[in-house]
């Protein structure tokens, strides 16, 4: 009976040692401290708290997703806090040393981000982790010392990060502002060998050629300016945060509704956008962006009166744009009632021309044997044509389309000085000085004519400005 009084005495002891250790254990766990996003997105704190309570008896894994999510969503205060958490948990983690770093930036602490993301130097080959990679924190470091005003310093993490493209951006963007282009133009000619269609090194490149006084070379580059593209990434931001912010809340069923797109089920579709708009609040940003889906839903399903009520919806919060009046004007025309669609496409082309909305119109004029405006319109869709070849550098696509659009309307100035531009850049001059010449005479203030004009009459301008001992 004694040992059995022992026993029971012992499991007690150990039970009641077991229970003091949970409880400890859990009073020495944080609790994760949640935002109040009701007003922002209802369906965003039911996510919040189960991540919340996931965290709270879970692994590192669990703050960082806690994390993740309020990342995605802009909270980045407490973003921050469960990110310290699981670094205090696992901290071998390279990614929440990244996201926490990057926490820190983005909220103003920039001295103290640097030293988060300098500690990343020990992860080096140990993490397959885009964004806890050297390129990109030693780039982040680089951004941190530039927003302090610190460009010696920035300068040296920057020539640290030598090869990678926005890097080598920063440092030759420094170089040419601090009067050093001459040692900037390998940078930015290495870089466009590579990517010649970058808008950001093709600027910078005729910059630094105009503060070197090489005019003629610079003006070649300003030419390329007009066809390059935005292809160099120079800020991580958004990439980094969008996965985040499409899993959880609103955006996360919009996101479902876009992966649906591919079935083509436009019944099914509308039946979706339905039951995402019945869970948003009128303020939200969401709001407005999914009344849109709904018109294009509603056109495709050939539904002109559920068109004009999204519409009026839509006004009622303040949106009347090109977009929107377009697809006014596509529910009148599926009803068959041209005179409330034209004036409404005419308010369009005043907004944003598009080729559509021109070949509508002049399909629409041709029916009516307007000849006139029939053929207005289609000079235009031959401009914007035109315009758009000359930008992706198809000269000669270009030519043959700016060639019918001022044969078709010769009054326009817009048509003549694109006419001329691409003459010019086809290496025809007497044909490229002409068409400069009848623009101005069509619009004697159009400031680029002008200026074009004047570097055709007066190359040596260029010539001697190049020879020039700065």
């Amino acid at each position: 009976m004694i040992q059995l009084l022992r026993l029971l005495l012992i499991l007690l002891v150990v039970e009641l040692g077991y229970c003091g250790y949970l409880i400890a254990d859990r009073m020495a766990r944080p609790l994760p401290v949640l935002p109040d996003a009701e007003s922002i997105d209802p369906l965003l704190m039911t996510d919040f708290r189960e991540l919340a309570v996931q965290a709270e008896s879970g692994s590192s894994k669990e703050w960082i997703r806690l994390g993740q999510a309020f990342l995605g969503q802009g909270f980045y205060g407490y973003a921050e806090n469960c990110f310290r958490q699981a670094i205090q948990m696992d901290p071998d983690d390279a990614l929440a040393q990244a996201s926490y770093a990057f926490c820190l930036e983005r909220t103003g602490r920039l001295q103290a981000s640097t030293r988060e993301y300098e500690k990343l130097e020990a992860f080096d080959g140990k993490t397959d982790v885009p964004f806890a990679n050297r390129r990109h924190y030693l780039y982040a470091i680089g951004r941190n010392y530039l927003r302090e005003e610190n460009a010696e310093k920035a300068e040296e993490l920057f020539r640290l990060n030598n090869g990678f493209q926005p890097a080598d951006y920063q440092l030759a963007k420094l170089l040419v502002r601090s009067g050093r282009a001459e040692e900037a133009l390998p940078y930015i000619d290495r870089n466009l060998a590579t990517t010649p269609n970058s808008l950001v090194f093709r600027q910078l490149q005729a910059e630094a050629l105009e503060s070197l006084g090489r005019m003629a070379e610079a003006k070649r580059a300003r030419d390329q300016v007009e066809h390059a593209l935005y292809v160099v990434e120079l800020n991580f931001n958004t990439t980094f945060l969008t996965p985040y912010s499409k899993r959880h809340g609103i955006l996360r069923e919009l996101e479902a509704y876009n992966q649906l797109l591919e079935r083509n089920d436009m019944d099914y579709l509308a039946q979706k956008l339905d039951e995402v708009l019945a869970l948003m609040d009128e303020r939200l940003p969401q709001y407005k962006a999914t009344l849109i889906s709904m018109l294009e839903v509603e056109y495709q399903r050939k539904n002109p009166e559920r068109m004009l009520q999204l519409i009026q919806k839509l006004k009622e919060n303040g949106v009347v744009d090109a977009e929107t009046l377009q697809f006014e004007a596509g529910a009148y025309m599926l009803s068959g009632d041209m005179k409330k669609a034209v004036p409404l496409l005419q308010r369009v082309l005043e907004m944003s021309p598009t080729i559509e909305v021109h070949q509508t119109l002049a399909a629409y004029y041709d029916q009516q044997k307007d000849l006139k405006k029939r053929d207005y319109h289609q000079a235009k869709m031959a401009l914007l044509y035109a315009m758009m070849s000359f930008r992706n550098n198809q000269l000669k696509s270009a030519e043959e389309a700016i060639e019918r659009s001022v044969e078709l309307n010769p009054e326009d100035p817009q048509a003549w000085f694109y006419n001329a531009e691409i003459k010019r850049l086809l290496g025809k001059t007497e044909a490229a000085k002409k068409s400069y010449e009848r623009c101005l005479a069509l619009n004697p203030n159009h400031g680029r004519a002008i200026r074009e004009l004047d570097h055709i009459n007066t190359p040596q301008k260029l010539q001697a400005a190049d020879k020039l001992d700065f």
